[in-house]
């Protein structure tokens, strides 16, 4: 099998892993209240929003790696190209799903490894239109174990880090005050995508809660603490391995 188009994995790492880029919720000012033991109350200013842009930033990375889980859900529009994510964090598990144009790729990582599930449209975007099909027909509804060995996919699985999601394309600064979802919440500008500001919470833990961008564009995050039940490997019956497929 020919080597793989990095077509599709610009496209989702553009969705997913440049943060402050712009991404839609079920509607952006919609936020659910903190679950689970990473939980605080939140009544007390925090004093967040006295700190610089990138200390700010930092203090959301770090309420996010106490909490331990968070869900992300939106859409992206890059340049008309409207891109849904879905995705629920645990450590270093995760599982999502992301669609653009017809084409629709579910994520995996867990206990160390990693799968992708793609839709007929995304194996055609992602090669042609006669290998994709003979891949569609080939692995079906299974899950491919190995795709992240190989360049053209990696990225997508970049997704799942806290670096990777909350990294900025340029200089922060800070924007207005206002509330999210009921709770007080400080904006951070992005100089590298003018469009985009990241909401993090003023009072309790200073979670990321919301990301606008441009147009009607935006993210929601939620679930902070959340025991997520579905982030299991598949059975092995289910999987196919890329290398074995691709006869390496």
């Amino acid at each position: 099998m020919r080597s793989l188009s990095t077509k599709v994995a610009l496209i989702a790492l553009a969705a997913a892993a440049t943060t402050l880029a712009g991404c839609q919720g079920d509607k952006a000012d919609t936020v659910q209240p903190a679950a689970g033991p990473a939980a605080s109350p939140v009544s007390a200013t925090s004093g967040v929003a006295a700190l610089s842009a990138d200390e700010i930033l930092q203090r959301a990375k770090a309420a996010l790696t106490r909490a331990k889980s968070y869900r992300a859900k939106g859409m992206l529009d890059m340049e008309g190209q409207k891109t849904t994510i879905d995705l629920k964090v645990s450590g270093e598990n995760f599982t999502g799903s992301m669609s653009f144009g017809g084409a629709e790729v579910e994520l995996l990582a867990v206990g160390g490894k990693k799968y992708l599930r793609p839709n007929d449209k995304f194996w055609i975007m992602s090669t042609d239109a006669e290998q994709g099909r003979t891949l569609a027909r080939t692995i079906g509804d299974r899950w491919v174990a190995g795709a992240d060995k190989d360049q053209s996919f990696a990225d997508l699985f970049t997704v799942g880090s806290i670096e990777a999601f909350l990294k900025p394309t340029g200089a922060l600064s800070k924007g207005e005050e206002k509330e999210v979802g009921g709770v007080p919440a400080i904006g951070l500008k992005d100089a590298g995508d003018p469009d985009s500001v990241l909401y993090v919470a003023t009072t309790g833990e200073p979670y990321p809660l919301q990301l606008t961008g441009k147009g009607d564009s935006g993210m929601v995050f939620s679930d902070f603490g959340a025991a997520f039940t579905d982030i299991k490997a598949p059975a092995g019956d289910k999987v196919v391995d890329l290398g074995e497929l691709a006869g390496k």
